[in-house]
């Protein structure tokens, strides 16, 4: 064991958060300042030392040619990509702690659970086109999508169950916001599109049920007002559209887990980042909508993996079986619903 895995061993065993509020408000600050004439992004590690990236949106630079559509000559179109807007990197703890490649260790990153990245978006250097990297649908057919999308699942059985299953148990009070991290594009052209039409019409099933029944509410009081959030770095301006038009306040990376605290419910169904691990240091929200916890799932292969942390957090949840596994959402859900404190059992 390297002496980066063995400070960030104790301060793990020491139930230091890896991941907090304050990390993030930070980044963001950067990432929004007009005054960072630096251009650049301090991100402190385990081990109390910065590490400054570069902020490097609106960047160009030429690429090579990809795909099989052209054919490389020196008369071919040129292309060009920008960087667009930073994100964080989250490292989980398993990646942390993981033996360092050596073509990619790096000592002064070693300590980081964050780092700073961009999206790219290439467009054609002469016409200055966008260019798609995959097949996409337009702003009228995804809104109309998602909209049979929203109407499908609040006709079905399987929402009738979910109903049954939160109507079920005593529901913490209070709730006042959904959370919705890595649901993916709905702009894909092809059918596997579905699974994230269906994650962001179950957000909005989960507030309008929340809203129109007085489980959640103290002293009679409904949950009106429910706030829906979305987050994913690779959301498109027709993403952003559509989602807005239908009640979502899309934020950027990482404003949403700014979001998350004991008021929230998070929806998170087979992310690619670690945002089981990521909620277990910052809050411990009344409802869980992901992936069940399973110790199996303690490998890098999974790109949500479980931890100590994640699973000493879910013990103070009752865990229900999420009720529409099939291809819209995937296999393995389950819904987590934290236990009522006596304060709660008092008001609810």
């Amino acid at each position: 064991m390297t002496a980066a895995h063995r400070l960030i061993q104790a301060k793990y065993d020491a139930e230091i958060p890896f991941f907090t509020k304050d990390s993030f408000r930070d980044v963001v600050r950067q990432f929004e300042s007009d005054g960072n004439l630096d251009r650049l992004v301090s991100v402190t590690g385990l081990d109390g030392v910065a590490v400054h990236f570069p902020l490097e949106t609106g960047r160009e630079y030429l690429t090579p040619m990809y795909g099989d559509d052209y054919v490389c000559s020196f008369t071919s179109l040129i292309f060009s990509s920008t960087r667009t807007k930073p994100r964080l990197v989250y490292h989980p703890i398993e990646r942390l702690l993981a033996a360092p490649g050596l073509s990619s260790y790096s000592v002064r990153r070693s300590y980081l659970p964050i780092e700073v990245a961009h999206s790219t978006e290439v467009r054609n250097a002469r016409t200055n086109e966008l260019v798609g990297l995959w097949p996409a649908s337009d702003y009228a057919a995804v809104k109309q999508r998602f909209e049979r999308a929203t109407r499908s699942l609040a006709a079905s059985k399987e929402f009738v169950q979910l109903k049954s299953t939160l109507a079920s148990v005593a529901i913490p009070p209070g709730i006042d916001k959904i959370v919705a991290f890595a649901c993916s594009t709905m702009t894909w052209a092809g059918n596997d599109i579905t699974r994230s039409m269906a994650q962001h019409a179950l957000a909005l099933a989960v507030r309008d049920f929340l809203a129109n029944s007085d489980i959640t509410g103290a002293d009679g009081e409904g949950a009106s007002g429910i706030k829906c959030y979305a987050q994913d770095p690779i959301y498109t301006p027709v993403d952003e559209r559509v989602l807005s038009e239908a009640g979502f306040t899309v934020v950027d990376d990482p404003k949403a887990f700014l979001e998350v605290d004991e008021a929230s419910v998070i929806i998170a169904i087979n992310p690619d980042i670690s945002v089981r691990q990521i909620i277990a240091d910052l809050a411990r929200p009344a409802i869980m909508i992901w992936n069940k916890v399973t110790v199996n799932d303690r490998n890098m292969a999974v790109t949500d993996p479980v931890s100590l942390r994640v699973e000493r957090m879910v013990e103070g949840y009752i865990e229900l079986p999420f009720p529409a596994e099939d291809e819209f959402f995937g296999r393995n859900l389950a819904i987590y619903i934290r236990k009522r404190g006596p304060k709660e059992n008092k008001t609810g």
